[in-house]
């Protein structure tokens, strides 16, 4: 008898129950591949394409207890000041590379943040918009910037048609419970040849497959998928978007990654020095409270941190890269 089970589920629909077919690809058989850090989760990967999800999903009335006030930090001030500026520095480069490749206009930042992107945005004469998980994401953006950020579950709310000359998931579109909807709204969204930027953990990574569970980019259960370079293609060729450009190396995000999962595998508290790296009011953990493995990160970072800046030269080089940024054109 044949299989009546639709290849795809509707793009509307979330994954509240365990989808019979790969949301991605289509294929119908996932498998669990190892638990998780955090307890009671695991992860279910696509043989065909190799996307992962979190398994079970928390239901989006419910993953809002994973974002407290802390994980922002007060008025969205994460880091330290040294990282602060870093962070900015990093924000304006960003701005830099899209403003060579999109023409001014209408642009949307989906999960902006504080707002720094669509802030150098609009010091290089473009229209910024932006879209937040909740409100005390958007603080920044709305009160310090001035910037028109919305509050909205994007892949369900209507867009303009055709409106944006550019739409950007920058490390979020892993946080949508259906990235796949959020995808064809932003396809919707965009203006033809508009370009639409997207950064994802690379769950096919060099960094995913030899730290497995001790991996900094995991981040179950606030990451609902983890993509890959070909189930990020499945996703976006079936939106009729045409890849132009696909790279494997984030300066700002895959040295950290390999340099903190080393920690981690040596099961030190973990993501301890990420902790430590932020400021006070987004601090979980503190050296005080882990004295002896604090003195060990210091001890360790004179040989972690160029071997994590080694292989991260490596891994991209060789096309498996921590993170991938992708940049394709609506057909």
């Amino acid at each position: 008898m044949a299989d009546s089970t639709p290849r795809f589920r509707p793009d509307l629909h979330d994954q509240d129950a365990r989808p019979p077919r790969c949301p991605a690809c289509g294929h119908n058989t996932p498998e669990t591949v190892h638990p998780c850090v955090e307890e009671g989760f695991d992860i279910l990967r696509c043989p065909d394409c190799g996307l992962g999800r979190t398994w079970p999903p928390i239901p989006k009335e419910r993953i809002g207890s994973w974002y407290p006030t802390q994980y922002y930090g007060k008025e969205n001030v994460r880091f330290n000041p040294l990282f602060e500026l870093l962070v900015r520095r990093f924000r304006r480069r960003r701005a830099a590379v899209l403003h060579n490749r999109v023409p001014r206009g209408s642009l949307l930042d989906v999960g902006c943040g504080r707002g720094l992107l669509l802030h150098y945005m609009r010091e290089l004469g473009y229209e910024p918009h932006g879209v937040e998980f909740s409100e005390t994401a958007a603080w920044h953006a709305r009160n310090i910037l001035k910037l028109p950020v919305t509050t909205e579950d994007f892949s369900r709310t209507p867009h303009e048609n055709e409106r944006y000359n550019a739409v950007i998931f920058w490390h979020t579109l892993e946080h949508f419970i259906n990235p796949v909807a959020a995808i064809g709204r932003a396809s919707q969204s965009l203006k033809p040849g508009g370009l639409l930027a997207i950064a994802v953990p690379n769950y096919e990574s060099w960094q995913a497959r030899l730290f497995g569970r001790h991996w900094f980019h995991l981040d179950v259960p606030r990451h609902y998928f983890h993509f890959g370079p070909k189930s990020l293609e499945a996703v976006l060729t079936r939106h009729r978007f045409r890849i132009v450009q696909l790279d494997h190396f984030s300066f700002e995000q895959n040295p950290y990654g390999i340099l903190q999962s080393l920690y981690n595998a040596l099961n030190l508290r973990f993501n301890l020095l990420y902790s430590l790296l932020k400021d006070e009011s987004a601090r979980k953990d503190t050296a005080l409270h882990y004295p002896f493995q604090t003195a060990a990160i210091a001890l360790l970072l004179p040989v972690f941190l160029p071997a994590a800046l080694i292989l991260a030269f490596l891994e991209a080089a060789l096309r498996s890269g921590g993170t991938i940024e992708v940049y394709a054109l609506k057909e």
